[in-house]
Formats: structure tokens, sequence, C-alpha cells
């Protein structure tokens, strides 16, 4: 579901989170003084949690989408969400970016970690089709090895790639893996994948 505000921003709503693609870049510094830019985005849930989300671009090697900020102290729920939740953005040779869908869930370790999604359970967390959600929103979907044809690992994962006008948008299914899929309590997968 997308509206838009007066100000131009956009707002999605993803499973009771509310999403506002703000529209502001911003220049950003890395290790060494390295300079990018961030497209910023921020996120709210029904249980209080209000957070900044970056896409941090330092180029084609170098791009990230993760939470920056907490704007206000968050549920215990979601603590690890600024320390694991970082999805790593391909740049395909056709210009598009890709990126490896895996959700915020139990596995192995005291905490939530990034392990294997199935669409199924993408569904799941959604309360719609997902792969029909993605779609529309103008997605790619396939595997990380139909999207990312480099693909050294989690081949048979599921994947999205996208042109890079529309780049921001990455933060939708961010928002589905990551803070939706804590929020729901995704179980642990069954799935062990290489």
């Amino acid at each position: 579901m997308l509206d838009m505000d007066r100000g131009g921003c956009m707002k999605y709503n993803v499973a009771g989170v509310e999403v506002e693609l703000t529209g502001e870049t911003r220049q950003i510094f890395g290790t060494g003084n390295e300079a990018g830019s961030a497209i910023v985005s921020s996120i709210r849930t029904p249980d209080q949690l209000v957070a900044e989300v970056q896409l941090r671009d330092f180029g084609p090697n170098d791009t990230l989408l993760k939470l920056t900020d907490f704007i206000s102290t968050p549920p215990p729920l979601y603590d690890h969400l600024n320390r694991n939740g970082a999805m790593t953005v391909q740049r395909l040779d056709n210009g598009d970016w890709a990126a490896l869908l895996r959700a915020l869930r139990p596995g192995g370790k005291s905490y939530p970690t990034l392990n294997f999604v199935s669409m199924d359970e993408l569904s799941w967390l959604l309360g719609d089709d997902a792969n029909e959600w993605l779609e529309g929103l103008g997605f790619q979907i396939g595997t990380w090895e139909q999207v990312n044809p480099n693909a050294k690992k989690f081949k048979d994962s599921v994947a999205v790639s996208i042109p890079a006008e529309k780049a921001n948008l990455l933060v939708l299914p961010w928002t589905l893996t990551r803070v939706v899929a804590l929020m729901k309590g995704l179980g642990q997968s069954k799935v062990v994948d290489l």
C-alpha cells in the first residue's frame, strides 16, 4: 500500500510497519574518511519502534542497507536490528541493484541472525502474496544464482533485483525480512543453505 504526503514523501505499509521514503539524500563518510551518499528512509512499528534506515553507497563494491539510528528507545525485541540486520546490495552488469533476502530469526545464537527465508514464509510475514507484491513494486525475483550469476553462496535463496533509479525501494523487502520477521516471531528455519 502506497500513500503520498504533502511533502512528496512516499509512505508504504509493510505488514503493519510504516515505511517512509523521505527522498532525502545525505553525504556520509566511511572508514578512512571515504565519501559516499545515503538515501534516508524511516520506519515506525505499532509496538513503538521508530528508526532511520539508510541505503549507504560508497561505490559499486560497497553498498549496504541498514538501520542507522533508533529515533526512540527500541523495544527489546529489536535490540540486535542495528548489528545483525544489514543487507548487502550488489551491482549487476546490467546496472540493476540486487539483494539476497534473508530473515532475522533464531539460528544457533542466543539472538536472531540472518538465515534462509522461503517465498511462502515471506508471504506469511506480509499477509499477502509476497511474489506479487515484490513484482508490483518493480522487483525481479528469483534465486540468488538467477539474479546474480556471480553468486558463490546461498545460490538457492530468494533474491531480488531492481533498476538503480528505484533502489530506494529495497528498504521494503529489508523491512519485511528484518523488522516484520522480528515483530511476528518468524521461527527457526528448517533449511540449511550454503
